[in-house]
């Protein structure tokens, strides 16, 4: 049974929730009544009195951040009522309590901390305090190291594993279905949590297409909670793990079951702190960051002291990197990502591929890749941005009507770079917004271009052994799986 007393209000969310909680709370059922009733005393505490008088106090239903992720009701607001188990504040807690474990000489019961920074997030803060992204990780560097934070991360490492495992996905399910749209085709990037949370639960048909592939900031926490462990010489639960991130939705990717470690009691991610929430903690030390001194970048590899990106969009760089990958895997051509990329924005032209904004829109761009002989389609991928477009999507899934390979989804228009954690320009009007996402987006572009083979390969191999990718090991690890929730109607639930 599902209690329709539980409901959360005065939300405002960009998609219109239900704004009704229904999480399963479980009531004992007899089969028959004794004519017992439900009494609140006092203090506002409930009873249920029975036909002779006895009473046994009903416990209270309480809603956790887990609790959203199994529920129909709404689909994101429990992001700004939820969230306080995941902040700045829990991540200044325990580095509080890590001074205090030392000041007492128990320091080998402190954690170790980890803070795995996202590209998106350092161009948000490039923008804002004018430095390039390069300079604003080593300052992040520094002034959380100064903190208390053991190492600094770049998920963008945790991305190129994301992008190699999913352009292998792709080209498996690929196979398997011979190319033809249906049961293995579209692949859906899976790695927005927004668009996860919105098909999960109201959109359950389309979960068969999702990419399984972890996202870059769950590939971060399997390779702190899991490699980085290795080589510390200690147990997962022993590492709290900190996340700066784009988007408020992370907090909740973190939160999902199928991150957390049954064993050692503990989440792939402990802790997602937004962009905005980075900036706040700033203001609350009183740290200035604009004079703040720069450290040495971490890094998991001997590679080089700098911060690099994907070719492709705030998104991920998903579509161009798998269609690059397809084509040389399934038809020997070789088109690289940047230059995919290149011909997505316009900055390019390329005999065999093609693009089209739907409706005009460039939130909703299709990319073709043409036989070189025939000049027929062999790939169609697509990146849908924005809710009204993944709407749009959605219909075309469910009525047979999808045509594409592969679509690259994010549930914020203009991808990443308008994560609801990014900071905000200070004139708040749509046109100055506009212009500052659009400025976030080529601060965010400006990184140096990399091949994710390059950057990985040996790490991958470190891992997983011999067999690399192809392990067991890492097929179970790099994986992960989705829930579909099923709404029951509720009349208690009804607004009059």
């Amino acid at each position: 049974m599902f209690s329709g007393g539980l409901r959360l209000t005065d939300l405002n969310d960009y998609i219109t929730p239900g704004q009704e909680c229904i999480k399963p709370v479980p009531v004992k059922k007899s089969g028959r009544s004794d004519g017992s009733h439900i009494q609140m005393d006092t203090t506002g505490e409930y009873f249920e009195v029975t036909k002779d008088g006895a009473s046994t106090k009903l416990e209270a239903a309480t809603i956790s951040l887990n609790d959203c992720l199994a529920c129909s009701g709404c689909v994101t607001s429990a992001e700004t009522v939820l969230i306080t188990m995941q902040s700045h504040t829990e991540l200044l807690a325990v580095l509080d309590e890590n001074r205090t474990l030392r000041d007492m000489g128990k320091g080998d019961e402190a954690k170790q901390v980890v803070v795995t920074v996202a590209p998106q997030s350092r161009a948000s803060l490039a923008l804002k305090y004018q430095m390039s992204t390069q300079t604003v990780a080593k300052r992040m560097t520094h002034v959380l190291k100064s903190m208390g934070v053991d190492y600094v991360l770049d998920s963008a490492f945790g991305r190129d594993i994301t992008l190699i495992e999913s352009a292998r996905e792709f080209v498996r399910r690929y196979r398997e279905s011979e190319g033809k749209v249906g049961d293995q085709l579209p692949v859906l990037a899976s790695w927005c949590p927004g668009w996860v949370c919105y098909a999960e639960k109201t959109h359950a048909e389309v979960l068969p297409w999702m990419s399984t592939t972890r996202s870059p900031q769950q590939m971060m926490g399997a390779i702190v909670k899991d490699y980085m462990a290795k080589r510390l010489n200690t147990s997962p639960d022993r590492i709290y793990h900190v996340a700066i991130m784009m988007c408020y939705d992370k907090k909740l990717e973190a939160s999902r079951d199928d991150f957390y470690n049954d064993v050692y009691k503990t989440r792939d991610v402990d802790c997602v702190v937004t962009t905005g929430e980075f900036d706040r903690l700033l203001r609350e030390t009183h740290t200035s960051f604009a004079n703040a001194p720069e450290a040495q970048l971490d890094s998991l590899t001997n590679s080089k002291d700098c911060v690099y990106a994907s070719a492709g969009t705030s998104a991920g760089g998903g579509l161009e990197y798998i269609m690059s990958y397809a084509a040389r895997e399934l038809f020997g051509m070789d088109v690289s990502p940047d230059l995919i990329a290149a011909v997505g924005k316009g900055e390019a032209q390329h005999p065999l591929l093609q693009v089209k904004l739907v409706r005009s829109q460039s939130d909703h761009r299709e990319i073709t890749l043409l036989d070189p002989h025939t000049k027929q389609p062999l790939l169609l991928f697509a990146a849908v941005y924005g809710f009204r477009h993944l709407q749009n999507l959605v219909r075309k899934l469910k009525s047979k009507r999808s045509v594409y390979h592969y679509v690259e989804v994010a549930a914020c228009p203009s991808a990443c770079s308008n994560g609801g954690g990014q900071l905000q320009p200070e004139d708040p009007s749509p046109g100055a917004k506009k212009q500052w996402v659009a400025e976030t987006e080529r601060t965010y572009a400006r990184d140096a271009k990399t091949r994710p083979e390059d950057n990985v390969r040996q790490f991958i191999y470190e891992w997983f052994g011999p067999h690399g990718l192809d392990s067991s090991d890492a097929q179970r690890v790099l994986h992960t799986q989705f829930h579909g929730v099923v709404a029951t109607a509720n009349p208690l639930g009804v607004s009059w």
